[in-house]
């Protein structure tokens, strides 16, 4: 799953950030052209800030103190006092100001700034951006002169406020949020150790299951995707304080998806391997302990058996939901995976009354067949 092609990253990104829109910008050709993770996110980035600039880019009321021969906002007493300014017929005044210097456009050019650092290792050899790339990007970070740079943190990003209609914003900034989780910097050397997210199974987990709900979203109109939330309340609660039902887990489905003919619970999982062997593995992300209980595989995925874990909890959400909300057709459930190899897995069974499907998706191939099979998992079109 490492070799997931440059180009589809960037569709899963597209979608799963709510800009499928991007796809169809005559850029696409040279990212398809790019060797590294590293230099797709630059090209995007810097693409990105050129685009605010035409767009016109974010200000924000900013807190500022000067001293002033007049008085503007809030007369800052003490410290004029302190400061005897007064005497040089001036004040220290605190106001407000309209500025491009917020947060949000910090974000940006202390992460195009992060990307022309040097010492740039990958896989523990040295890497420096495509020309190109790195062109584009002094480009955009010179656009941004003016702009002080933050120091990046985990807890930078939470602290951004967008309002209104600010999608190219929320897309930019996860590209920086991306970069900086996938960066370690020595704070003794100063160089920089970038991860291929690709290789990393909690965030490639949490970019598939985002990418599968933007593209229900995007991508057909027969079902309603996540009617009412993907919160599954329990049929049968009961405890007997509030401490006791803090300890309850509660139940977010990946996928909900309802039509008058179907209702579908889709949960996505990220493992290198879709099948457990006799003895169940951990095997990439996920729960995946105990012993198999479903039908094996096929082909190149032998005699292997689903992940029971992955079972139980599709069942759990299966049973609950459906006793909940008894009105409608039959639940079915649906377990996504990344398909590794050549041979696709289909398993359909039923347990408990319910229909459970094992489906993989290839993320390697043309991403107009991956259009397709996307669809075809859920009985849209072929497939």
């Amino acid at each position: 799953m490492k070799n997931i092609p440059i180009l589809n990253v960037y569709y899963l990104l597209c979608y799963a950030w709510g800009r499928v829109q991007e796809r169809d910008t005559a850029r696409l050709a040279t990212l398809g052209g790019l060797s590294t993770v590293q230099d797709l996110l630059g090209k995007v980035l810097a693409g990105g800030v050129n685009h605010l600039f035409r767009r016109g880019i974010d200000r924000g009321y900013v807190e500022r103190r000067e001293d002033l021969a007049g008085i503007r906002g809030k007369l800052a007493v003490s410290e004029t006092a302190k400061r005897a300014l007064r005497a040089r017929a001036r004040a220290a005044c605190d106001f407000e100001e309209l500025s491009v210097d917020i947060l949000p456009n910090r974000i940006l050019r202390s992460s195009l700034h992060g990307l022309l650092r040097r010492g740039v290792t990958m896989d523990g050899r040295d890497v420096t951006l495509d020309r190109r790339v790195r062109a584009d990007v002094r480009s955009a970070y010179r656009r941004l002169d003016g702009i002080s740079r933050t120091r990046l943190r985990r807890n930078t990003f939470g602290q951004v406020q967008l309002g209104g209609n600010r999608r190219l914003y929320h897309f930019l900034l996860s590209v920086c949020r991306l970069l900086y989780e996938s960066s370690l910097v020595d704070e003794t050397t100063g160089r920089t150790t970038f991860r291929d997210f690709r290789r990393d199974d909690a965030t490639m987990w949490a970019l598939f299951e985002e990418f599968v709900t933007g593209f229900y979203l995007r991508e057909q109109r027969v079902y309603r995707v996540n009617p009412g939330g993907r919160r599954i309340q329990w049929a049968d609660p009961g405890w007997a304080t509030d401490a006791d039902r803090a300890r309850i887990p509660v139940m977010d489905a990946d996928v909900i998806l309802e039509s008058p003919e179907r209702r579908i619970i889709l949960d996505t999982k990220y493992y290198r391997d879709a099948l457990a062997g006799g003895r169940e593995r951990g095997a990439g992300m996920g729960p995946a302990s105990g012993t198999g209980s479903s039908t094996g595989g096929r082909s190149a995925y032998g005699t292997g058996k689903l992940h029971s874990g992955n079972l139980y909890q599709l069942l759990a959400y299966l049973r609950n939901r459906q006793a909940t909300r008894p009105d409608g057709p039959v639940h079915e459930g649906i377990l996504l995976y990344p398909q590794v190899g050549d041979e696709a897995l289909r398993a359909d069974v039923r347990l408990e009354g319910f229909r459970i499907q094992a489906r993989t998706v290839n993320l390697g191939r043309d991403w107009r067949l991956i259009h397709e099979e996307m669809l075809g998992v859920v009985g849209v079109g072929g497939g």
